[in-house]
């Protein structure tokens, strides 16, 4: 069936018309909405008063909930202010910034054709499109840190335009692909996005700014984890207003997406359209589907920046909130059917053989950052570890070894490589690896605490088939991590059955577990205070060794107490009860715990009583 694009832009271009509308709806509502917050409170404190009843004294109903109304909506002023002097102070920083400043705020630097062939190839398909589209060329940039494969367009208020690409999109793609990648750009200025995705970014950020910190839960691998942390500490006195913020952020969220995917599916006609065929798009964004696969990460884009881009990687999660049609949606579409794991081999070395070609550099799978290691007080762990897992991984196995695969300290493509994965789950470890990657650091803590208590249903087979895997992961690259080390000892604790050792046959574990413990603090002006300490709150020890010094960060140090964990993971229940009351306590009294610490304390807590989820759970 042909492709009716007047068709497509007509739909997209009436419902662009509603959503601006929107913007100015969702103020009035947000208005109405933190007018209610002050409205409730207000009545509270009115008739907490004596007040007679009788169709309240002589004012009637009206005389009585005037005042309170007429404050409410003064009150509700400052919020909604708020709201619109981020809306009006972002419009005008974007509207004061050329193209250029835009695209060296998003990371992208001028092209240089005369240097490097591959960007004289993109800067004359510009000049092909511009002749094509009959508009001036757009200034061309590269984004030289990504190395995935995306694009974007942009524009200011002197009309001029420029165009971004990656350069890995410079890298990977042949020509007409890369051609097709910058039609769908050149779609978007032909329908006058730049334009209004200036105006959206500047909704978007007035939402985002009073949306309760959840913005920080969009980036990963930066301090802006913080937000997390402010949700977490909320008092009961700020819920009210709050969920009033959450619900600005859910708006502003639903709005950027209806408006977003739109204009993406706009966009992708107009490339098709503009390259009479769709291979090529469906080429390219295939390639970009393979090279994601592969481990190599997308350069992070702001939140209320993800809709200007040609993908955005983020986690799919639910439809309505995403600013583009998946990858695998958007290939289905153009006639590019289910990939399977064959032909993303075939596409990978395929793009290996164009690089050769060309002289580029070895495509290179990346491993995972580094995970930060912010601090939150015990009590924000707590109620993240209370809470119920959403979404729950639908396959618990695959979770966790796609768990410990992600903490490896390789490349997910060179673990499969290396056949350290069983083949029959790799599509299920490989979906799994992917929701971790996207997740945000604090809820992978949240993930391996319930595949942990998911572990101790694991019947005995299953347990002897994951032990030697889990093993060869953490063996990989040689060295043992915090999180592979926490993860290990919380899995020992579901191999190794109940028994009823005598603790004082095991002192030695008890010391070395109380040495790591006070060693384990960089901010502990004395560590060996603390460890005698905590010698006198567990079990009693005949001969307890004195303090040492101890580099808890070291592989050695970690592998000694995965040692003696299995050790005490034999004590008697009342012993290891003992050891896990004054482990609770321990760091119960601690202000802070970084996330290395929260992990640690997890481990060690179900190491020594593991409790299985339920059935329900």
């Amino acid at each position: 069936m042909p492709t009716r694009f007047h068709d497509k832009h007509r739909r997209a271009k009436r419902a662009s018309r509603r959503l601006q509308l929107a913007f100015w709806l969702s103020l009035l509502l947000a208005h109405l909405g933190y007018t209610s917050v002050f409205f409730l409170p207000l009545i509270g404190l009115v008739t907490l008063g004596k007040s007679p009843h009788p169709i309240i004294a002589s004012g009637g109903v009206i005389g009585f909930l005037a005042m309170p109304v007429i404050i409410s909506l003064v009150a509700a002023l400052y919020p909604t202010s708020r709201i619109l002097t981020a809306y009006h102070t972002m419009r005008r920083t974007l509207d004061a910034m050329t193209v250029d400043e835009q695209a060296a705020s998003l990371g992208a630097t001028p092209a240089c054709p005369n240097n490097d062939p591959a960007e004289r190839r993109y800067t004359n398909l510009i000049a092909e499109l511009s002749l094509a589209a009959d508009i001036d060329d757009p200034d061309a940039y590269v984004l030289r840190d990504d190395h995935s494969i995306n694009a974007f367009a942009l524009s200011d208020t002197n009309g001029d335009l420029a165009l971004a690409v990656s350069q890995g999109a410079l890298d990977n793609l042949s020509r007409d692909e890369l051609q097709a990648v910058l039609a769908h750009e050149f779609g978007h200025i032909e329908n006058g996005d730049p334009v209004l995705y200036n105006r959206l970014t500047a909704m978007l950020s007035c939402y985002y700014s009073n949306g309760g910190g959840r913005r920080g839960e969009e980036h990963l691998y930066t301090p802006e984890v913080r937000g997390g942390r402010q949700i977490l500490r909320m008092t009961d006195d700020e819920t009210n207003l709050i969920t009033s913020s959450s619900i600005l952020y859910l708006y502003g969220r639903l709005l950027q997406a209806a408006f977003a995917r739109h204009r993406e599916e706009m966009a992708d006609a107009r490339a098709v359209q503009y390259t009479r065929d769709s291979s090529a798009l469906v080429g390219a964004l295939k390639k970009a589907y393979a090279l994601h696969t592969q481990g190599i990460h997308p350069r992070r884009s702001l939140l209320d920046r993800a809709h200007i881009y040609f993908i955005d990687y983020r986690r799919p999660g639910w439809r309505r909130l995403q600013t583009h049609p998946t990858l695998r949606e958007r290939i289905k579409t153009w006639g590019g059917g289910n990939i399977s794991g064959a032909e993303l081999r075939a596409i990978l070395s395929n793009i290996d053989a164009c690089r050769n070609n060309r002289a580029a550099a070895p495509l290179q799978p990346i491993a995972p950052p580094p995970e930060p290691n912010p601090s939150y007080p015990p009590a924000t762990y707590d109620r993240l570890l209370a809470a119920k897992l959403q979404p729950a991984p639908d396959d618990p196995v695959a979770a966790l070894l796609a768990y410990f695969a992600y903490h490896s300290g390789a490349a997910y493509a060179e673990l499969e490589k290396a056949a350290l994965l069983p083949e029959a789950m790799q599509t299920a470890c490989r979906r799994a690896y992917s929701t971790i990657e996207q997740s945000d650091p604090l809820q992978r803590l949240a993930l391996i605490a319930y595949l942990s208590r998911a572990a101790l249903n694991f019947n005995i087979a299953t347990k002897r088939y994951l032990d030697p895997i889990i093993r060869r992961l953490i063996q990989h690259d040689g060295e043992l991590s915090r999180y592979e080390h926490t993860a290990y000892l919380a899995w020992r604790a579901t191999c190794i059955p109940d028994n009823n050792d005598d603790y004082r046959a095991r002192e030695t574990a008890i010391a070395y577990l109380y040495n790591y413990l006070a060693a384990d603090d960089p901010d502990d002006p004395n560590p060996q205070s603390t460890y005698q300490r905590l010698l006198t709150k567990g079990p009693a020890l005949s001969q307890a060794p004195a303090w040492q010094p101890l580099n808890t960060d070291t592989s050695a140090s970690s592998l000694q107490l995965c040692r003696h964990g299995d050790t005490l993971r034999r004590l008697a229940r009342p012993y290891r009860q003992t050891l896990y009351n004054s482990l609770t306590n321990y760091y119960r009294q601690k202000p802070q715990l970084t996330l290395k610490q929260a992990h640690l304390r997890f481990a060690l807590q179900h190491l020594l009583m593991p409790q299985a989820l339920s059935a329900g759970e």
